[in-house]
């Protein structure tokens, strides 16, 4: 039952963002994040937890510039519960005075759970919180509601978080 109600909620607020209609100036910001991953359940090859990594990164607003290495890899790639993580990545956060370099951006809503992004299902549901702990709480954002976790089994995600995070608003064509 204790492990059936363990969940990652992530109330911690680094900045409260304005409301999903305001644009904002932002800036990037690249960090460069390194954790474990163990597993007793889910194996992932190392090209596997990549991708998923560099999906979850993208999802929550995550520049073209993500770039994830996973060790230690074997010529084969095959499955391992024990994995080292590096991920480089920028993000977007609001500027501040004398920044330079700014992009307009909006506060979007994004959802992590079962199915957001799609192809996240209830094998990954350890490395959903992985994420969480380690990756998005690095990144600017505000829950709206929900929490996310893991079935006592470990076999399935329990709830959906609903966020705001700073994406870059698309330049508008000018009319001809």
């Amino acid at each position: 039952m204790k492990n059936s109600l363990l969940t990652l909620a992530f109330s911690a607020v680094i900045a409260l963002p304005a409301t999903a209609s305001e644009t904002v100036d932002a800036v990037w910001k690249h960090q460069d994040v390194e954790f474990g991953y163990i597993s007793l359940d889910v194996a992932y090859s190392c090209e596997l937890m990549e991708a998923r990594i560099k999906m979850l990164l993208r999802h929550v607003g995550a520049g073209d510039d993500v770039d994830v290495t996973v060790t230690p890899c074997t010529g084969f790639d095959l499955p391992q519960r024990r994995l080292e993580i590096s991920a480089g990545f920028s993000t977007l956060v609001p500027a501040g005075e004398g920044d330079v370099d700014r992009v307009t951006a909006e506060w979007s809503e994004v959802q992590l759970g079962k199915g957001h992004p799609q192809s996240i299902d209830d094998s990954d549901c350890e490395l959903l919180q992985y994420f969480q702990k380690y990756l998005l709480s690095t990144i600017e954002h505000e829950v709206i509601e929900g929490t996310t976790g893991c079935s006592a089994s470990k076999r399935s995600i329990l709830g959906r978080l609903k966020l705001k995070i700073l994406k870059p608003v698309a330049e508008s064509v000018p009319a001809d």
